[in-house]
């Protein structure tokens, strides 16, 4: 997450948009609505990598290594993808401009028509309607949150996150989904100190500008889509672990979570959108997992 600095440099957070704050409400409704409408049955067909590369067991699987590997692959690409994404915009802006709006749109598309199918939402029964509904729809998400900031580019960002995220929760095995939090909320902290994501510090608010979709941009914030898609993910685990009164404290935290982070951006210009919110989120699952 990062400050959207103001044309003379200085901190605007809390200043004057009200879509900052509103940001995780929108995802937060919108997640639940996904959740109670378009919650998929267990994938058809095996899960490819590098979303699932081992099978996790049915039983004990915090004593299989499978669900700690599953974890690294998946971070291993989105390290390296997160890299290969830096370089390029520092060295063709408008190809990382074109390939932001692209992924933009793939994601909810593809998101949206996932869920559609797996639930037999079809519009009108017909597969090309559904296709062509999903993919208007991530056009015009993907419009918004390019062409536009404020309140409709969190309620963009927020569609495309909620329903990433139950995606994500949909296909990832339960203990794999935890151990990701976890390591996600690691990982975050790392590449925002000295990883890539230490690249985007200093960035003007013309350069936030080429690579929204990657980010969602509020008049004084940005939030990572990644990290919208992350919590949507944990509220989505924690109904499929647990139970709504645990999926609804989980996402209690991870609101709080982000305020706190937001509560932080006053002091640095840069501070991870992961760690606070999946941090909390992964004790509450924990505690609700493997206490008596």
């Amino acid at each position: 997450m990062s400050d959207v600095p103001e044309r003379s440099g200085r901190s605007a957070v809390f200043r004057s948009d009200p879509a900052t704050l509103l940001l995780p409400l929108f995802l937060s409704a919108i997640t639940w609505s996904a959740i109670t409408f378009l919650s998929p049955a267990p994938p058809p067909f095996r899960t490819l990598p590098p979303v699932v590369t081992f099978e996790e067991p049915a039983t004990s699987p915090e004593v299989s290594s499978a669900p700690y590997l599953n974890a690294v692959v998946l971070l291993i690409a989105v390290g390296v993808s997160g890299v290969l994404f830096v370089v390029v915009l520092r060295k063709r802006p408008s190809l990382a401009s074109v390939l932001s709006a692209a992924l933009y749109l793939i994601v909810t598309g593809s998101s949206m028509s996932y869920l559609l199918l797996s639930t037999d939402h079809l519009v009108a029964g017909s597969l090309t309607l559904t296709l062509f509904l999903s993919f208007g729809i991530g056009a015009l998400c993907t419009y918004l949150v390019r062409r536009r900031t404020g309140l409709l580019a969190a309620l963009s960002g927020s569609i495309t996150g909620a329903f990433g995220g139950l995606v994500i929760a949909s296909v990832v095995p339960p203990f794999t989904s935890m151990v990701l939090m976890g390591v996600a909320a690691l990982f975050d902290l790392l590449m925002v100190w000295k990883g890539y994501l230490s690249a985007m510090k200093g960035m003007r608010a013309e350069d936030f500008r080429t690579i929204r979709g990657m980010v969602v941009e509020m008049r004084d914030a940005s939030v990572g889509l990644g990290d919208l898609i992350f919590y949507a993910m944990a509220v989505s685990v924690a109904v499929k672990l647990a139970d709504a009164f645990t999926a609804v404290a989980v996402n209690a935290v991870i609101v709080a979570g982000y305020y706190t982070t937001l509560l932080l951006l006053r002091r640095w210009d840069q501070v991870p959108g992961l760690s606070i919110p999946l941090g909390l989120s992964l004790l509450l699952l924990l505690l609700r997992s493997y206490l008596p």
